[in-house]
């Protein structure tokens, strides 16, 4: 067939233009879903141009659909014969595979795809979701698809922030120990709480920001031992992950807010595959785990520390970066404040040394375990000030024409940086500006500049934006911007506000004297340390002092340049690599430390001991969560009527206050929700196995007598004959497999009468939340557990 005859192309392949008709009637059928006709339409260009692999895969489409699955496989291995370097062919053979129910077959087909296009997004997650359902996908053969996306990062990136060493970087480091390995305890970084944060956004907010910037800069020092793991809370275990996949995806982080892009995608599909697929995390011994970010969210997460403490000797460093639940609780969601409150306390039990953000946050944390009754060390706790510069020397601003695509070209406007929710007093902010509106009218009245994502409890602040004029035509609104966009709005404002009630630290501040702008905030908590002597401060609620001092720095040009020439001369922001070594340098002094004893809380006799989740949303006296005496792998993270225990069984660990009397030992099981099972119960010092059998969704109580343990511990295990899927009875929602159930337990001097009939009592009446462990002194003072202590 001559070449001149072909005018047209599909898919970049010349065809002729009968069948490129041929195929624009097909295709019109395939988005209609008119199927019949788009197969019929496929076959008859094929005859013609029976070369076009990309045809045959989009026969096999139209065939599939129509229920010969035969005759799609046999157009998809057409097309494979035809194109062996394409991936499409091999994935939507998987797909039919998966409809025949072949899920070998179709791993096999997506494996097969994956090979060829590494980066395919599609492939990688149908990957991911067979092997989180136990498919029989071979590890090695998927964790070998992410080594070779994490070959691609390295020295050679536009990123160099973000480059990982040579080996003759680590070969020439200083402070290395003499056989050249790097010096000091391994640090593994705890990255959990960022790739949550990536699962629902990509543009990295402060948090998340100080978590990239350090945690590369750690990175890159050649003479230290430094690795990145994260929490796969859907397999509860810790995970290695490969620092240059780990990199990879923090750098797309910066780069743009589209969470759709493909590059996205397939890193966030790349991660999720490595934590689905990855060996636990074998911590190096002594290492120092430690959380940049938060973990208040993961219900579990205390119990793997104390497995990785016993298993390991590993020390858990938390970074404090505020209380804002538990000194500023209105600000927050009761949901929130709740598990923020279990991860205190739990901090408080497991943390050996604490890193914050200011003196504020050290105080306010020392406070809070003096709330608590507990006592730390105040050397165990570092300030580590955020003092860094956030500027990219890659990233230049956006050009000046960007402004009037928020319509502020060549309008004067303040710029106010943070996340949309109460604590921020936009509320405040915005009475400001009705007060300047009235007094200068709406035209000389600089334009008020919000950028943030929404956060908790702002229902009021876009109400108060809605229902006034003013505030609609001189305030404006913006979220998702880039880095460089955000240079832009730094660049051009007259200054920035940050009224906040409440910071652990105020990212914003220090950013905006990078940028040589002023910032006006509060002197509230952390402020006046974030904006040092640069800052222009109003006292915390003031709003008449807040006018006075915006229309200073609106109408004042001298003072706004005095103000500006002092940020010029003085100010010096670190970087971040000088933040990362004050850590590394910190936990240096601290290896050469003991920690502090922090487990050891014994069972109080007299008390139940419920291992439910926390409903409280404040914290008193006393508080504690029996959570702790949990201990190994095999529990699910606590429900609101107890916790789960996995297919393997669990195991409780119970400090024991000091007694050489028997015990009296009370535990509450319960049933799985739809199935019988027979359970089993050890209790060392007990006479006897206890056993039986539980209906569906029963709870009860066992009971037996304890002889007086040497090393003061009682250990208990758990073992169901039966399992279940919760994902059966709960449509899909959770997927845990679970075992029998514990509630809680209750202890007792074997010979206190009076305490096994208020047990009984509570029992009957259903009242044993009256003798809860960890419930406010004044509550203990009138009930059993001061009567038989």
């Amino acid at each position: 067939m001559s070449l001149a005859l072909k005018l047209h192309k599909s898919a970049g392949v010349p065809v002729t233009a009968g069948v490129h008709r041929l195929l624009v009637k097909a295709n019109g059928a395939r988005d209609a879903k008119q199927w019949t006709q788009a197969a019929r339409g496929y076959a008859e260009a094929l005859s013609l141009a029976p070369d076009l692999a990309h045809i045959h895969t989009q026969h096999g489409h139209a065939l599939k659909e129509l229920g010969d699955l035969p005759a799609a496989r046999a157009a998809y291995l057409r097309a494979m014969a035809l194109r062996p370097d394409t991936a499409e062919p091999h994935l939507h053979l998987g797909h039919l595979h998966k409809m025949e129910g072949d899920i070998a077959a179709a791993a096999r087909s997506y494996l097969s795809a994956a090979r060829i296009d590494p980066a395919h997004p599609d492939a990688l997650l149908e990957l991911s979701d067979l092997a989180a359902q136990g498919s029989d996908v071979k590890s090695a053969d998927l964790m070998s698809l992410l080594r070779l996306r994490e070959l691609g990062t390295r020295s050679n990136d536009a990123h160099d922030w973000l480059a990982l060493p040579s080996e003759a970087e680590h070969a020439d480091a200083s402070g290395q120990a003499e056989d050249g390995a790097p010096s000091g305890p391994a640090l593994v970084f705890d990255v959990s709480d960022l790739i949550s944060y990536f699962r629902n956004a990509r543009l990295p907010t402060g948090i998340q920001r100080v978590q990239i910037e350090t945690i590369a800069s750690a990175l890159r020092s050649a003479s230290r031992r430094v690795q990145v793991c994260v929490f796969a809370e859907q397999r509860d275990e810790w995970v290695e992950i490969a620092p240059g996949v780990f990199l990879d995806l923090c750098r797309l982080s910066l780069a743009s807010g589209d969470r759709q892009a493909p590059d996205w995608t397939t890193a966030m599909t790349r991660m999720r595959l490595m934590m689905n697929l990855a060996d636990p995390i074998a911590f190096p011994q002594g290492a120092f785990l430690i959380n940049l970010g938060t973990s208040w969210w993961l219900q579990n997460y205390f119990l793997f520390v104390r497995q990785a403490k016993a298993l390991y000797g590993i020390r858990y460093v938390p970074f404090v970066h505020d209380l804002i639940p538990i000194v500023a609780g209105e600000h927050c969601t009761k949901a929130l404040t709740q598990d923020f409150i279990s991860w205190a306390i739990g901090a408080v039990d497991h943390a050996d040394f604490f890193l914050v953000n200011s003196e504020a946050t050290r105080r306010d944390l020392l406070a809070m375990v003096q709330t608590l009754g507990q006592t730390v060390d105040p050397d165990t706790i570092a300030i580590v000030h955020l003092d860094a510069d956030f500027r990219k020397a890659d990233t230049p601003p956006a050009p000046e024409a960007a402004l009037a695509d928020w319509g502020l070209h060549r309008e004067p406007f303040v710029l106010f940086v943070s996340t949309i929710e109460s604590r921020k007093n936009h509320l405040g902010a915005f009475e400001a500006w009705i007060a300047l509106i009235g007094r200068h009218g709406m035209r000389k009245v600089p334009k008020l500049v919000c950028v943030g994502n929404r956060g908790w409890l702002n229902d009021a602040i876009y109400a108060r934006l809605d229902t006034h004029e003013g505030l609609r035509e001189r305030v404006v609104m913006l979220s998702g911007l880039s880095d460089a966009q955000l240079a832009r709005l730094y660049a051009s404002c007259l200054f920035t506000l940050y009224p906040s009630s409440y910071e652990g630290w105020g990212l914003p501040v220090t950013e905006s004297l990078c940028y040589g702008k002023v910032p006006l905030t509060s002197d509230a908590s952390s402020l006046p340390e974030a904006g040092g002597p640069f800052a222009v401060r109003f006292e915390a609620g003031n709003t008449p002092q807040l006018i006075d001092t915006l229309e200073t720095l609106m109408f004042d040009a001298g003072f706004r340049a005095d103000c500006e020439r002092k940020i010029a001369e003085a100010f010096r922001p670190r970087a971040w690599s000088e933040i990362a070594e004050q850590m590394a340098d910190q936990i240096d002094q601290w290896s050469r430390r003991e920690s502090p004893p922090r487990l050891n809380v014994p069972a109080q006799l007299g008390f139940y001991h419920p291992i439910t989740r926390n409903f409280a949303t404040r914290i008193w006296r006393g508080m504690r969560s029996a959570e702790a005496f949990r201990a190994g792998g095999g529990w699910w993270p606590p429900d609101d009527w107890g916790c789960w225990s996995k297919p393997r069984g669990g195991r409780l660990e119970i400090a024991l206050p000091p007694t050489s009397e028997p015990l009296r030992f009370y535990l509450r099981l319960h049933g799985l929700p739809t199935r019988s099972t027979t359970y089993e119960v050890r209790v060392s010092g007990a006479s006897r196995v206890m056993s039986g059998a539980l209906a569906s969704g029963e709870f009860k109580w066992l009971a037996c007598d304890v002889a007086p343990s040497p090393e003061q511990v009682l250990h208990v295990t758990l073992k169901g004959g039966e399992t279940e899927n919760l994902a059966n009875v709960t449509s899909g929602q959770d997927a845990r497999v679970v075992s029998v159930g514990l509630s809680g337990f209750f202890l007792c001097a074997a010979n206190d009468t009076n305490a096994r009939a208020s047990f009984l009592e509570a029992v009957m009446l259903n009242q044993m939340d009256d003798l809860s462990f960890g419930r406010e002194l004044s509550e203990q003072s009138h009930g059993l557990g001061e009567r038989s202590q």
